[in-house]
């Protein structure tokens, strides 16, 4: 007997017996159970139905609720719910994304405007992965329309939309040190790309239009450059600052070389004011440094320079050597630098000499009355110690 001939005997007895369950049971047990299964399976049914039509109804009313969102998270988490959703959700709401899509794309875009550089970088990248989520979840609905839609812009959101703003961003940034986190994510970004030089090129022309010469901010940006993160830009910024630097007829602003000097790039101003050739530049450099500071590497520096300018190279190292006369070794330091017999003359280097010669005697003399001293002082501990023990015997 089949399961419906079963079911069709368990009402005819209840109906004959009125409908009593104590008498239903006793005479079909197996019945009854049989029944309340069917109606527990329609129940279930019913349940099923009305929950899947009330998700449906809640992620249809979603896509128009969704673009009344001000906050790009809360946006953002909702699409993420409507991309996962929309598979198991039928045509209804395939068909409502389909006919709210440019609106959808609207409200997202708006959202952005307002955020930096690097915060859009990660946001458009997020949105191209929903985006390439729904038209993926969309197929099997075979509505081209929208699968095609949201696969385009998947793409053309970060070919288009986010290198619009990166161009954007390198137009109207002057790059000082605060920009550096920003072109670190540029960069970053670029080479998760097949072609970074797309991207990385006309940042690199914007950064270029900037004088490494004059402009203080960009020196300051290009030192606060880490190599491993902004790589193609700080290779970049690097090398033309060396050329600055390294140029023996390139000016470089004196607001730049104080600034080296206070941070530890001094030896490089020295390199640079040694091996200038621009006599003008040279000169206008050492009426703002020149024995204008107690740092003589910097004096000599000018001194080591073969640029004939209107100096007084020899008074200053006259003072330097007559005011640390006692300096054996700063002395030495000074008349042994480059071109500083050709500053002071070679009467005045042969007296230097001749003091420095004296001073090593006097400083020899010293040091054997010295040593004399402490040989009889240590003599006399020990004779005071003999006869300390003498006396104990």
């Amino acid at each position: 007997m089949s399961f419906l001939e079963k079911i069709s005997e368990f009402f005819a007895l209840a109906k004959q017996v009125n409908f009593d369950i104590a008498q239903i049971y006793a005479q079909d047990p197996n019945g009854v159970y049989a029944t309340i299964l069917v109606v527990l399976v329609i129940v279930l049914m019913i349940v099923f139905f009305i929950r899947r039509s009330i998700k449906i109804s809640s992620a249809v009313k979603l896509v128009s609720n969704i673009q009344n969102l001000n906050d790009f998270d809360e946006y953002d988490t909702k699409l993420t719910k409507l991309a996962t959703e929309l598979p198991k959700r039928g045509l209804k709401l395939a068909n409502s994304i389909n006919s709210q899509k440019n609106d959808l794309l609207q409200r997202e875009l708006n959202l952005l405007k307002d955020f930096d550089i690097k915060d859009k970088i990660n946001k458009y990248r997020q949105i191209s992965s929903q985006y390439a989520l729904i038209a993926k979840n969309s197929k099997k609905y075979k509505m081209n329309e929208l699968t095609s839609f949201y696969d385009e812009k998947s793409k053309t959101l970060l070919d288009d939309n986010l290198a619009f703003e990166i161009n954007e961003y390198s137009k109207n940034t002057n790059f000082n040190e605060n920009d550096v986190e920003f072109v670190n994510s540029i960069v970053s970004y670029a080479n998760t790309r097949n072609e970074p030089e797309v991207i990385l090129n006309p940042l690199i022309k914007e950064i270029n239009r900037f004088s490494y010469s004059y402009n203080l901010d960009l020196f300051k940006f290009t030192r606060a450059l880490d190599e491993d993160k902004s790589l193609q830009v700080y290779k970049n910024c690097n090398e033309k600052l060396n050329q600055a630097l390294s140029s023996q007829e390139n000016r470089i602003s004196n607001v730049i070389l104080s600034y080296m000097l206070k941070n530890d790039e001094k030896q490089r101003v020295y390199d640079y004011i040694t091996n200038l050739k621009s006599a003008i530049y040279l000169q206008d450099l050492y009426y703002a440094y020149f024995a204008k500071t107690e740092d003589i590497d910097l004096d000599l520096a000018f001194v080591a320079n073969e640029t004939k300018i209107s100096s007084d190279y020899s008074e200053h190292i006259n003072c330097i050597i007559t005011d640390n006369w006692r300096n054996l070794k700063l002395i030495n330091y000074v008349i042994k630098s480059p071109r500083v017999l050709n500053a002071i003359g070679h009467i005045s280097y042969r007296s230097v000499l001749e003091r420095i010669e004296r001073l090593e005697k006097d400083e020899e003399t010293n040091s054997i009355i010295t040593e004399a001293l402490e040989t009889a002082k240590r003599a006399e501990e020990i004779a005071l110690e003999a006869k300390e023990l003498a006396k104990q015997k």
